[in-house]
């Protein structure tokens, strides 16, 4: 029996909204669904559910909010790419960027480019400080830092643990489950559907990796998380495969993950903010030299498909070209 995909002939503007609506939609009902269950498991009303979720440094606060971050992350991040390419494309495993495995010697490269640029992205954190949004956009600005105070509560409550499991724990919820979910929302959707919008994949690499670091609301990551997403994004375009860019953002926050409690258990001294800052411009150079490397090495060993097979199933199952790739 053949499959044919309910929007697959749609337009391309037609397709980003439809996944922009899914995002809503599956957010919503799993918020409800996740209040529905925690109110069973926990005993609590709904009212007291979200009380006790703004109260992290509680137990059983922490407990509801680790619930409520799981719910949150597959709502908004992991089930709407896997609706959106079940309705726009055949198969949806290809259209998302599974069906290739990466290079082994690229996935090497890739992995050991989070730790080579480690130096270099935190740099860019400190000039990041120095940035101020013009006056008109302070309102905006203070809003932005007020939320990114929240999230850095929030996410010292999950990382302040003692236990292995909880360590295992917080790498499922912080740095998995981010990984694939927003790898197949940024790369796997947004940046081949925005590349065909503006008729240029680059174009839509640099806005993808702007959203995703403006989807962080973190004033003072702006810088660095875009970085981030530009790395990850033409990770995904020069392989052809989702698998290298969610390794690359699973070892990111991972790492992060285990020296926090490193660091917090007393194991190591240098803290989860102090990895990777270069000790002197030396170290930075050395960073930015190894890096661009990397960089080249990705970009040498990219496969000829790639540029057009991560594409499929955005525009009809015709291969995306753009003049000069």
């Amino acid at each position: 029996m053949n499959y044919h995909p309910l929007f697959g002939q749609t337009h391309t503007g037609f397709k980003l909204f439809l996944f922009l609506g899914l995002m809503l939609l599956s957010t919503l009902l799993v918020m409800v669904l996740s209040l529905l269950i925690g109110s069973l498991v926990f005993g609590l009303p709904f009212q007291d559910l979200l009380f006790k979720m703004g109260q992290p440094q509680s137990e059983s606060g922490l407990e509801i909010a680790r619930f409520m971050q799981i719910g949150s992350q597959m709502g908004l991040f992991v089930l709407p790419p896997i609706l959106f390419a079940l309705l726009v494309s055949r198969p949806a495993a290809a259209f998302l960027g599974f069906r290739l495995r990466p290079n082994g010697w690229a996935m090497l490269a890739a992995l050991l480019l989070m730790f080579t640029a480690l130096p270099l992205i935190h740099e860019m954190g400190e000039w990041n400080k120095l940035m101020k949004l013009p006056q008109w956009l302070s309102g905006l600005e203070d809003w932005m830092k007020e939320k990114e105070e929240l999230a850095g509560v929030l996410t010292e409550a999950f990382l302040r643990v003692n236990a292995w499991y909880l360590v295992l724990f917080n790498l499922l919820m912080i740095a998995l489950i981010p990984a694939v979910g927003e790898e197949l929302v940024f790369r796997s959707v947004l940046q081949p559907l925005l590349g065909k919008g503006l008729r240029s994949i680059h174009a839509g690499i640099v806005i993808s990796a702007l959203l995703f670091s403006a989807m962080h609301m973190q004033f003072y990551g702006l810088l660095p998380r875009f970085a981030l997403g530009l790395l990850l994004g033409y990770a995904y375009y020069w392989s052809g495969s989702i698998w290298l860019p969610m390794a690359m953002h699973f070892v990111n926050n991972g790492a992060a993950v285990v020296v926090y409690y490193l660091h917090f258990n007393g194991f190591i001294e240098t803290a989860m903010e102090d990895f990777g800052t270069p000790q002197g411009s030396l170290m930075l150079i050395v960073s930015m030299l190894l890096s661009a490397a990397l960089v080249y090495g990705l970009y040498r060993l990219k496969l000829p498909i790639a540029s057009t097979d991560t594409k499929k199933g955005l525009i009809n199952d015709e291969p995306f070209r753009t003049s000069g790739d």
